[in-house]
């Protein structure tokens, strides 16, 4: 019973998180490499320093949980610490405030880049 309650509670809190992220307009949370928590207003950050020769996945995946699913074209992020892409927000990244134009683990950083995964409402 106790279990159950909380995988109840857990569901929740997941849902409220990912309902909250992806309202768009109103502030939400934006979460540092450190774990710190900021406010913008656009959505939830998670954001990354670039070290010579990884990729963006492998920098996300030495911090973070993950879950990503393979294509033709790479590696498709499909959660970030449990906050799931759901039909109308989903996980994209940046590197020095440019959106990629190649997948994440295809993407190698350097030292000093910024890289910042962002949970956007689509069509923004």
């Amino acid at each position: 019973m106790a279990l159950t309650n909380r995988l109840i509670h857990t569901a929740i809190f997941a849902l409220l998180i990912s309902l909250l992220a992806c309202a768009g307009d109103n502030q939400s949370s934006e979460r540092t490499d450190t774990g710190a928590a900021a406010t913008r207003s656009d959505s939830v950050v998670v954001e990354l320093a670039g070290i010579d020769s990884l990729t963006v996945l492998d920098l996300l995946l030495t911090t973070h949980e993950v879950d990503y699913r393979p294509s033709v074209a790479g590696a498709f992020v499909t959660s970030i610490d449990s906050l799931e892409n759901s039909s109308d927000c989903s996980w994209v990244y940046s590197v020095n405030d440019t959106m990629a134009q190649v997948a994440c683990d295809k993407y190698i950083t350097s030292n000093g880049d910024r890289v910042k995964w962002h949970f956007r409402r689509m069509g923004r």
